[in-house]
């Protein structure tokens, strides 16, 4: 499976509540750089969650509306950009979309915030 930066795809997502020793199924964005993830075995991601409490933190944004329907994600979620993971492709069970290039540029921006840079 090729795998490209801002790919929206379906992986298991270790948890962290349970020292990472169980996963969930849950979608996920790919951030890490589209030349690693040509060369490397991990990809970058970030997890989306269906917790919406914290959407209004600069290092999550919300997706809903036509974001929701574009990126194949079923339901209300907010893309955590504070819980950057790196995972193995064989966790990956399958790619579902690919987000806009105005969606990647907020996912960035919450990036930066969230790993302090500018």
């Amino acid at each position: 499976m090729r795998l490209r930066r801002g790919d929206v795809v379906l992986c298991q997502v270790p948890m962290t509540a349970t020292k990472f020793s169980q996963t969930k199924i849950r979608p996920a964005i790919i951030v890490s750089k589209d030349l690693n993830n040509a060369q490397l075995d991990d990809v970058v991601i970030v997890p989306c969650s269906l917790n919406l409490d914290h959407s209004y933190e600069l290092t999550q944004y919300l997706i809903v509306g036509k974001e929701l329907t574009e990126s194949g994600i079923r339901v209300p979620s907010v893309i955590r950009c504070e819980a950057v993971m790196v995972i193995h492709k064989s966790m990956i069970l399958k790619r579902i979309e690919k987000l806009s290039t105005s969606t990647m540029q907020k996912v960035d921006s919450g990036l930066k915030d969230a790993l302090g840079l500018k």
